[in-house]
């Protein structure tokens, strides 16, 4: 065998290599296809997905992820799921933390009841935080944790520098003395106290069973003669009115009592008049036959 002819077979079966291996992977990608269906969701974010990660339903493997692109400000999936999969409007999916290391799977809690999915539909995702991220949240806690012991070590510090804490601690153990004191010596006038309280409480309630219709009534008074002052209220505020607009008219000399009051004129003349009239009248008294005429026929 020549060298031209080793290297045609060799190149003969390379290529023969290279169509049995792409023949293999397109028949398990084909048989693959067939058997599954894609199914869309929307994530507010992925946190470290990606493609080929798997996808458990309700805690089974049942595919895998395809892709991802961002739509807006969320994270687009497709999920590439077993042909017996039908996601209804019940299930949830979401981005779940698979062990201590934090691998992300796609987690579909499957749920027979709802209407299902069409194959057009964009389903709403959930992102779960893993106990790494939560960790990360409780750090800052814990540091906010760790200053304020430090400032109420620091504050305690201080307190029991000047003296202040012991001082305070004692006093308040005088002030607990003291109340324990006054309750021993008038728990019997507090006993005393409360059962008065108490026989109150039940003779106000007795007053008040029997007399419900009585007590309606009374409250209905009550306010029919609150109605009935709010109308007298009115009608004293409209004679009121009239008084302040008489008033108004005597003091700028307007009407006849106005005149009365203002011009002094026709008080001197009216007042001349009943000097006369008073004169006359004396007159009269003091010479009858002056002014009155009898004969007799």
């Amino acid at each position: 065998m020549t060298r031209k002819t080793e290297i045609q077979v060799g190149i003969t079966v390379i290529v023969a290599l290279t169509i049995l291996i792409w023949g293999l992977s397109w028949l398990k990608d084909y048989s693959m296809a067939r058997g599954r269906r894609v199914w869309h969701v929307e994530f507010p974010q992925t946190g470290g997905l990606a493609a080929s990660d798997e996808v458990q339903v309700n805690g089974l493997r049942k595919g895998e992820v395809l892709s991802m692109k961002l739509v807006g400000d969320r994270v687009r999936v497709e999920l590439n799921l077993d042909d017996d999969i039908t996601v209804t409007r019940d299930s949830k999916v979401a981005i779940r933390n698979l062990g201590m290391m934090g691998e992300k799977i796609v987690a579909v809690d499957l749920k027979a009841t709802g209407a299902p999915y069409r194959r057009d539909d964009v389903i709403p995702g959930e992102y779960e935080q893993g106990l790494g991220e939560v960790m990360a949240g409780l750090g800052s806690t814990v540091e906010t944790v760790s200053r304020l012991a430090t400032q109420l070590e620091s504050a305690a510090r201080m307190l029991s520098k000047d003296g202040m804490l012991e001082s305070t601690l004692k006093s308040f153990s005088s002030t607990s003395e003291e109340l324990r004191l006054a309750v021993s010596e008038n728990r019997a006038a507090l006993r005393a106290a409360i059962g008065d309280f108490a026989a109150a409480s039940r003779t106000a309630k007795s007053l008040t069973t029997d007399r419900e219709a009585q007590l309606k009534q009374t409250i209905d008074r009550f306010a029919s003669a609150a109605e009935k002052m709010d109308q007298l209220s009115g009608r004293l505020d409209s004679l009121r009115a009239v008084i302040q607009s008489v008033s108004g008219k005597v003091d700028r000399g307007e009407g006849t009592l106005g005149k009365l009051v203002q011009d002094d004129r026709l008080y001197a003349d009216l007042n001349g008049s009943v000097q006369s009239l008073k004169a006359l009248i004396e007159d009269i008294r003091a010479h009858p036959r002056k002014y009155l005429k009898l004969s007799v026929f």
